[in-house]
């Protein structure tokens, strides 16, 4: 997502601002994240129509990350913390539900927790 709107970014899925944002008078509104003509919002649009006061100096995206401290360092870590956001699916999910399936991931690099890691060590 950029930080204005428009320019080459993936379009995301409306949503319905959730109960638990800050904002009580956006409680359950309806978001599209498109412009009337068809361009994808930014961040600074969608977080201001959460209620948000975002200073028009607030970076985008902290590079490389965001320090792990920090809720309210750039526009993408305000965004990522809406529940809106949170419980959205991510377009493989979407895809694989559509399709029938059950899509569950697993954290990377655990074999202990990976369950076929399990399977292929207790056949030898």
């Amino acid at each position: 997502m950029n930080k204005s709107n428009g320019g080459k970014q993936h379009k995301q899925c409306d949503t319905i601002i959730p109960q638990t944002n800050l904002a009580i008078e956006h409680h359950g509104k309806p978001q599209k994240m498109t412009l009337p003509n068809g361009q994808p919002k930014g961040f600074q649009q969608v977080l201001e129509e959460h209620g948000f006061n975002v200073p028009k100096k607030m970076c985008a995206k902290c590079a490389p990350v965001c320090p792990w401290e920090n809720t309210n360092c750039c526009l993408a870590r305000l965004l990522s913390k809406q529940d809106d956001f949170v419980n959205q699916l991510s377009m493989l999910e979407t895809v694989i539900k559509e399709a029938g399936h059950k899509c569950v991931f697993l954290p990377k690099f655990h074999c202990e927790l990976n369950p076929i890691e399990m399977v292929f060590i207790s056949h030898f």
